[in-house]
């Protein structure tokens, strides 16, 4: 009897084990959160309470660029990689050297974080970060709030931050691409809209789609002679928001820190996406179906990536047909050449230069040539002109001479146009005429009023009187 009683406790613990297992599996029985996901651009926001001179540069937002991740769990952790680095919900986010973990908490459930680090206690930096972690089982949100204070040459340097990046589900682990979904949406009528966004693939991107070359850093780069932009293509629903990335690199493949222009091609979905300066696309909750280009400029050259843009119903079987990764995601980047060389594209600018600098020489050239051709023109026919009235004025002059020196008085004889006609009539040819016609060329008088006239008239024109021959 004695064994049986001294059984019972064991039976006991054994209840309670079948008491607390099931409460384990049901929490394992939640949706595992590995998988495929997209992170959107790490945002940064700081505040400055106190910053002297002596504190150097200001803090200033960094950030980090969006992307596909993988995300695996480990138990009630999760491990994160992609989009620029590789990061865990056991950890901070913020990497300071000297910062260590000293505090971290988790749910049972895998669906809430909290990390804590610090810098030890004899760091004359003092930095004391926060960063919490909530996901449901299509979603996760980080944010990290951090404290920075230090001391130098007597000047307090302070300041905080706050750190937020979401994750969106792309496809669980283990789950398979829906196929058999895919026929009946071929004959379904909403089907309709969905040929154009397949024929616009082929000529949404304007440059050519190529493996992303690796850059590599340099004291001293040259001039940005390509340009290439990641994903070349990208498959979104509305209300999403995307950050691509973009690298410039000079004729030897160094990396230029040259920040292209971004910028929303015109179209039907212009008007529902924003992008910013960094390159991180939104488009709106209301967004339709179709085709989105994305525009980055860098010197004059462009390249566009497409944005094929869906309903969440449809996502998952335009991804299996799109040849996209599980990210929703093209391999490639487009690609656009700025310059074939640093030489090269200076010797062309400057030929170009020379070029229209000559023909600019030369029409100014013609140009003066013609008004100075015009203006000999003017002079030449203003000096025959002159040529011509200093001939005619010498000989009119001469006889009206030879008719005053034929004459006594002639002088003071009116300058009538017969007398003009007279006179080289009775001169000849000469400037001066013979003494013998003299006479001929006398005018005749009024010897009432005393007007002259010349020989040939009779009476005077003004009373009748006639007219006599003067001596």
């Amino acid at each position: 009897m004695g064994r049986p009683l001294l059984a019972s406790p064991a039976l006991l613990l054994a209840s309670l084990a079948s008491l607390v297992v099931p409460g384990t599996g049901a929490a394992q029985g939640q949706p595992t959160l590995g998988g495929a996901w997209t992170a959107s651009a790490l945002s940064e926001q700081w505040s400055v309470d106190a910053w002297g001179e002596a504190c150097g540069p200001r803090p200033r937002p960094q950030g980090a660029p969006g992307g596909g991740v993988q995300i695996q769990q480990h138990g009630s952790e999760l491990s994160i990689s992609g989009a620029g680095r590789s990061w865990s919900t056991a950890e901070c986010w913020e990497q300071m050297p000297g910062l260590a973990r000293s505090k971290h908490s988790a749910s049972g459930d895998a669906r809430s974080w909290q990390t804590r680090c610090t810098t030890p206690p004899n760091d004359p930096r003092r930095a004391v970060v926060t960063t919490t972690t909530q996901a449901t089982d299509t979603s996760i949100n980080m944010v990290e709030t951090g404290q920075y204070e230090f001391i130098i040459q007597n000047t307090t340097c302070s300041a905080s931050v706050t750190r937020t990046r979401s994750y969106t589900l792309v496809r669980r682990e283990g789950e398979a691409p829906p196929a058999a979904s895919a026929p009946p949406i071929a004959s379904a009528p909403p089907i309709a809209s969905a040929p154009p966004i397949a024929s616009a693939r082929p000529a949404a991107p304007a440059a050519s789609e190529k493996k992303p070359a690796a850059s590599r850093t340099c004291d001293a780069p040259g001039d940005p002679a390509r340009l290439e932009v990641t994903p070349s293509r990208k498959l979104m629903r509305p209300g999403e928001r995307f950050q691509f990335r973009a690298l410039v690199m000079d004729a030897a493949g160094c990396a230029v820190p040259t920040r292209p222009a971004w910028s929303i091609a015109s179209g039907p979905l212009a008007s529902a996406a924003t992008v910013d300066a960094t390159g991180a696309l939104s488009l709106g909750a209301d967004a339709g179906e179709g085709t989105l280009g994305l525009v980055a400029t860098v010197a004059g050259k462009g390249v566009t990536v497409a944005i094929e843009v869906t309903s969440p119903d449809r996502y998952d079987a335009l991804l299996a047909t799109s040849g996209l990764n599980e990210a929703g995601e093209s391999d490639q980047a487009a690609v656009v050449v700025i310059a074939a060389g640093t030489i090269g594209g200076r010797t062309t600018s400057g030929e170009d230069l020379g070029r229209q600098r000559k023909n600019l020489f030369v029409a100014i050239v013609g140009g003066v040539a013609a008004c100075l051709g015009f203006a000999g023109l003017i002079l030449l026919r203003r000096g025959r002109r002159r040529a011509g009235g200093e001939l005619e004025g010498p000989a009119s002059t001469g006889g009206a001479l030879g008719g005053e020196r034929g004459g006594a008085g002639a002088e003071d004889a009116p300058a009538s146009s017969g007398a003009a006609l007279a006179a080289p009539a009775a001169g000849g040819a000469g400037p001066v005429g013979p003494v013998g016609p003299a006479p001929r060329a006398r005018g005749k008088i009024c010897p009432t009023c005393g007007e002259r006239y010349p020989g040939e008239a009779m009476f005077c024109g003004k009373d009748g009187t006639q007219l006599l021959l003067l001596n």
